[in-house]
């Protein structure tokens, strides 16, 4: 269940039972900064129970190695060029094997939690964070985690004014952590018919104000891309 409060954003931590037979957390990343991914590279590469599996400049390519390759965590910028991390945390959920998606941003609060929930980011991960958190983040999502911050009840309720009826519906029931399957049963839609309304609620989400300065405020934030 991913938290809903009124007080100010904090981390919900929940884990599962270690995934049977894994040995080396195999890692994607994904950022468009050439610095930043070698970074992240000799970060991740510096754990021993970590494997780079690769490291991708766009959503695009990114997709393209999960495709590929066998992946247990996919650590995602959220601000990429053309497609963002939640879009690319969507596409690989629809994936046959999904790895456990980490999404890093400049800045971790509700209003982007609340988009990524939709998009079934399984972690939120500050930027501003050490490099050991973000290795822990990763740890944690690969064991069965959910790592994001909690939602204020007013910026929830501020999304929702948004929705229509039925989005409303998959929406509160996607934050109450109810599995995609049950949220198509309960509101008697195909698989197909929910996949294309998520699609549209993640739309939704993120063209709402809030979320349009939070991209505004990374894109400065990392210069302007």
């Amino acid at each position: 269940m991913i938290a809903v409060e009124d007080d100010t954003a904090r981390e919900l931590v929940t884990e599962a039972p270690p995934r049977v037979g894994m040995e080396k957390i195999r890692v994607l990343v994904v950022d468009d900064h050439a610095a930043v991914r070698r970074g992240l590279r000799e970060l991740f590469e510096d754990q021993r129970d970590f494997k780079v599996v690769a490291a991708a400049p766009s959503a695009e390519r990114a997709m393209t190695i999960a495709e590929r390759d066998e992946l247990d965590v996919a650590v995602v910028d959220y601000q990429l060029p053309g497609r963002n991390g939640l879009w690319v945390s969507r596409k690989l959920k629809r994936l046959p094997r999904p790895p456990r998606v980490v999404i890093y941003s400049a800045y971790t609060d509700g209003i982007l939690a609340a988009a990524a929930v939709v998009a079934e980011v399984d972690g939120l991960v500050s930027k501003g964070s050490l490099g050991s958190a973000l290795c822990d983040a990763v740890r944690s999502v690969a064991r069965g985690g959910v790592l994001l911050p909690t939602i204020p009840a007013q910026v929830a309720e501020s999304l929702r004014r948004r929705l229509d009826d039925e989005e409303q519906a998959i929406f509160g029931m996607s934050l109450a952590g109810i599995a995609r399957a049950e949220i198509a049963t309960i509101l008697g839609l195909s698989e197909a018919s929910l996949e294309s309304r998520l699609w549209e609620l993640l739309r939704k989400l993120e063209s709402t104000d809030q979320l349009a300065v939070l991209r505004t405020r990374e894109r400065s934030t990392s210069g302007g891309r």
